[in-house]
């Protein structure tokens, strides 16, 4: 009966989701691509959110912001923490970019760390994937996020602009505001924002703990972590940034600093929380039409100084990170070898990881060395890209001993200790891309790629007890790199406002260094109370990665259009069995109508039931979730919109697979959020 229910509730809407991927965008170009290409003259159909579309979907996390876009998943740990995951591939695979200079923050390290930098302020994101994603490194195997905001200009705009949001309500019961203005004199633009944010404990539509959890290991009672509402889940962020561009004669340059302030609890012990404080400079320059051969060159230097403390009940700080150090970015566009244009750069970059309080990871120091070029030829209506990519990666790591804790219930802790280490890492990237023009409404994208990625530094150093996640992590130091090979096709379709692509895509893994649960468990003492947790194992594992994304969109009418969207992926390891974290198949649909200056859709989104599990993990069921968004511009005043949000409104149990916390963390319950936003 409730399958029929939901095929009933869909086929209304089979055809379009209204605000969610838009893929008629040819017009836009895409800021992390330095050839400044239109959408549809890339491989692989890049998503750009932006405009009402940002605005309808701009959350707590940049993962909720994400999670409808085919293809993206939540990683989230509550409501207020949420890291992407692309087809299937978590943590180091997805390069984060603000402005087209990776985030440095520890949200790749473990699932309850937060990205260093909040969507309020944005005022694009576009999604990568494709041979493009060469010009970043091996790490975006999975594909990059650039969340963009204009503290530097990329162009100069006379007199004063600006826009503001505030917004209130939600499952979270949030309170958000953000302002951003710019001002343009002489040939200068100067911009200022400032955002904050304050939600409340989590309201869910039933028990914390699945019963699945409940019913494996009687620790776990059905409300441990809630009943109605999650425990220690709120959220306080604040920050903002200011920047100056100069303007000359064909070119640009601008300084920025940003500051992102964020204290949130963590819902596995109430009373505890993190406090992370990231603050950011950068620097651009960029001179264009230099000769006849090069079109362009840009330097770009970001230096980040973070910091995150994980504070215990009794206001003790149980695990600290300390990141501190700076990426430069040179790079020339050019038609030396092709008049289609090609990119050549360098990235160079040096941090110092450190911790002060307990043992998890020794302190280490990373410097990269990288050196990529990406070129396009064009053959009659045919469109190539060839990419080639070589990092060099140098870790040093200082002696280290950890808390291994005991082997069996009451018996002596132990310890492990290693000695200082050096390793270096040399990974070669390779990528051929193609689009064809088959006719005026079909295009046909393909790309092959091999990749490899060097270890990231907790992959091969860390090892310790995690209480925020309650797990023991193990890195390897003998670890591997990564190694690849991929191919994607993207067909796509497009006529008088009309559009649909389909990207089915295969990856096999000769080296995937998955986080595996071993089966072992070691005590640890806490809070007086003896803990039973389980170690989690970085290895070296051959995998397939396989599936499909599709999405389209259809005007019914003047008024009246209707969108689709889904994504699957399949994730085996080689030795048998699944890889843990895959998400499942996700289909979703939806109707928007349009009448002067009011905007409607509503979406069904249905994400499938997880039982291909890996090892030790437990499945997850299937989920249906309606929203809405309503928006309306005031006819007197154009520059001012209301808006209303509804989600989940069929207040249902909704858990991410994707995330360590899907057993013990429910997603929140019916809810609707009113907001106002205005420009000038």
């Amino acid at each position: 009966m409730r399958n029929v229910f939901l095929i009933a509730l869909m086929l209304p809407v089979h055809l379009v989701h209204a605000d969610g991927p838009q893929i008629d965008l040819n017009d836009i170009p895409v800021t992390a691509n330095p050839f400044s290409l239109a959408n549809d003259e890339l491989v692989s159909p890049t998503y750009i959110m932006n405009g009402i579309t940002l605005q309808n979907n701009k959350d707590s996390s940049i993962g909720n912001m994400l999670d409808k876009v085919p293809g993206i998943s939540n990683s989230s740990w509550g409501d207020s923490v949420g890291r992407p995951t692309i087809r299937g591939m978590d943590r180091n695979r997805v390069k984060i970019l603000n402005n087209g200079m990776e985030i440095r923050d520890v949200s790749s390290m473990s699932g309850d760390h937060a990205i260093g930098l909040d969507g309020l302020a944005a005022e694009q994101i576009e999604v990568i994937k494709g041979p493009e994603t060469i010009l970043y490194g091996g790490g975006a195997v999975g594909g990059v996020i650039n969340i963009i905001d204009y503290r530097i200009h990329p162009e100069f705009i006379e007199g004063v602009i600006g826009n503001y949001n505030v917004s209130a309500g939600g499952a979270n019961n949030a309170k958000a505001g953000a302002v951003l203005l710019d001002v343009g004199a002489g040939n200068i633009m100067y911009h200022v924002d400032l955002y904050n944010r304050d939600t409340k404990n989590l309201k869910i539509p039933g028990f914390s703990v699945s019963k699945r959890l409940a019913d494996s290991d009687e620790e776990f009672t059905r409300g441990k972590y809630g009943d109605g509402t999650l425990i220690n889940s709120y959220n306080e962020t604040k920050g903002g940034g200011v920047g100056a561009t100069y303007f000359f004669d064909k070119g640009y340059t601008g300084l920025s600093l940003a500051r992102h302030d964020q204290e949130y609890g963590t819902i596995l012990e109430d009373g505890a929380y993190i406090d992370l404080v990231s603050q950011n400079l950068k620097y651009v320059f960029e001179k264009n039409d230099l000769s006849g051969l090069i079109k362009k060159f840009k330097f770009k230097l970001s230096h980040t100084d973070y910091q995150h403390k994980e504070i215990e009940g009794d206001g003790s700080t149980g695990l600290d990170y300390y990141d501190k150090g700076a990426d430069a970015k040179f790079e020339v566009a050019h038609s030396l070898i092709s008049p289609s244009g090609g990119v050549a750069g360098v990235d160079v970059g040096s941090y110092r990881f450190s911790q002060e309080t307990k043992p998890y990871e020794p302190n280490n120091n990373r410097q990269n060395l990288s050196f990529y070029a990406l070129e396009r030829f064009e053959v009659g209506d045919h469109k190539f890209n060839f990419g080639l990519r070589h990092d060099y990666q140098e870790y040093e790591a200082n002696s280290f001993t950890s808390d291994d804790g005991a082997a069996t219930e009451g018996g002596d802790e132990t310890e492990t200790s290693f000695n200082a280490t050096e390793k270096t890492f040399n990974a070669t990237s390779i990528s051929l891309g193609t689009t064809s023009k088959l006719n005026q409404n079909w295009t046909l994208g393909a790309s092959i790629s091999h990749t490899q990625r060097a270890p990231f530094h907790d992959e091969l150093f860390v090892y310790g007890e995690h209480h925020a996640t309650e797990t023991i992590e193990h890195g390897d130091r003998n670890l591997k790199d990564e190694r690849s090979n991929s191919i994607d096709l993207t067909l796509s379709w497009a006529n008088q406002g009309n559009a649909f692509s389909v990207t089915p895509y295969f990856t096999d893994f000769g080296s995937y260094i998955a986080l595996l649960n071993t089966g072992i468990v070691q005590y640890h003492e806490h809070d007086g109370e003896e803990e039973a947790l389980p170690v989690l194992l970085h290895q070296n594992v051959p995998a397939d990665f396989y599936g499909f994304e599709f999405q389209g969109n259809v005007d019914l009418s003047a008024n009246y259009g209707l969108n689709y969207w889904g994504d699957y992926v399949r994730a085996k390891d080689k030795n048998g069995g699944n890889l843990p974290r895959i998400p499942p198949l996700t289909l979703g649909s939806g109707l928007s109508y349009q009448w002067n200056t009011l905007q409607a859709n509503i979406d069904v989104e249905h994400v499938f039931n997880q039982n291909k599990v890996g090892d030790l993990e437990l499945k997850t069921d299937d989920y249906t979730n309606v929203s809405l968004a309503l928006n309306y511009q005031l006819p007197t005043n154009k520059n001012l919109n209301f808006y209303i949000k509804g989600d989940n409104l069929l207040d249902q149990e909704k858990r991410d697979h994707v995330s360590f916390l899907k057993d013990k963390v429910l997603m929140g319950e019916r809810s609707f959020t009113l907001g106002l936003t205005g420009n000038f």
